[in-house]
């Protein structure tokens, strides 16, 4: 849960100094702008807020079975994900867009750490808040780096939020496929393990 404060503190950091005309610069990722990117990354501060706890036992083992799961969902899942982007980035300002990295995101934090880590439903299905929360780690460090991409010098990308993304990209990851490659030695289709 620090690791993901310090990630949406960066988020809400950058925002307040991004000028006007750069909310509207291209993200790199489809059709996206700086806009989009911060719904996306946003909508997990409200996304986390929403979730309930259970009493059910965890369906998903770790923060990869997340991703796995909703990797199956294929294109249509993407174009979800990328609809709820633009959608939410129309109905908010730049000024919320940035205040959900302030105060909602410190009542979620909050939250979570008086309530405990204990097991949540998600959209991938339940899984234990601690692996969700890495979750949120993951889309706040990679979509940080694609910031960065067309932001550049806005922030540093905390050096233990990029190893625990590395973490769990590498259990998407064939191992086989990705120590062949990692070592130079020919190799299936290994990358992209998440798009």
């Amino acid at each position: 849960m620090d690791l993901l404060e310090t990630l949406w503190g960066h988020w809400h950091a950058v925002g307040l100094a991004l000028a006007d005309a750069e909310w509207a610069t291209a993200s790199g990722l489809g059709d996206w702008t700086v806009r989009e990117l911060y719904a996306h990354v946003g909508r997990g501060v409200t996304t986390t807020a929403g979730l309930v706890a259970s009493e059910a036992e965890p369906e998903l083992a770790d923060a990869a079975s997340y991703f796995r799961a909703l990797r199956g969902l294929g294109a249509k899942g993407a174009e979800q994900v990328a609809a709820a982007a633009r959608d939410w980035a129309a109905a908010r300002d730049a000024d919320a867009l940035v205040g959900d990295f302030d105060g909602p995101a410190a009542k979620v934090l909050a939250d979570v750490r008086a309530t405990g880590t204990g097991v949540v439903t998600t959209i991938a299905g339940a899984m234990r808040m601690s692996d969700y929360a890495l979750t949120r780690v993951l889309e706040a460090t990679v979509h940080l780096l694609d910031l960065l991409a067309v932001v550049p010098g806005a922030v540093e990308v905390p050096e233990p939020a990029l190893r625990r993304a590395v973490d769990v990209l590498a259990d998407l990851t064939p191992p086989a496929g990705f120590i062949a490659l990692a070592t130079g030695r020919p190799s299936g289709a290994v990358f992209p393990v998440l798009t």
